[in-house]
């Protein structure tokens, strides 16, 4: 039986020795037009007004220019999953909140 790898839209196959690794591809910047490469960032995630969760590590696309971030659809389906979750926490960390009061 022979196997085959597909990669997902917008992925393609990198060989590297012996295994396989997905890249993601990234379009030029929508706002300055620079080149856009991965990253591993973190990621303050909202949902609601109730729910914060931080992600570490997350694979986001970044605008070597403007720093701007782009992530792929199947990246933030699974944000949205593990901040929903129940799962084990890694850490907590505490957060100031404040108000801005502008006239």
């Amino acid at each position: 039986m022979i196997l085959q790898r597909i990669p997902l839209h917008g992925q393609k196959t990198i060989e590297e020795g012996r295994s396989e690794k997905m890249a993601r591809i990234y379009h030029k910047c929508h706002f300055c037009g620079g080149k856009v490469r991965e990253k591993k960032v973190t990621v303050d995630y909202r949902w609601g007004e109730d729910l914060l969760t931080v992600f570490k590590n997350v694979p986001a696309g970044v605008c070597q220019v403007c720093g701007e971030q782009y992530y792929k659809a199947e990246i933030v389906k699974e944000m949205e999953r593990s901040a929903k979750s129940k799962g084990k926490v890694k850490e907590f960390i505490r957060v100031p909140v404040r108000e801005l009061h502008v006239a």
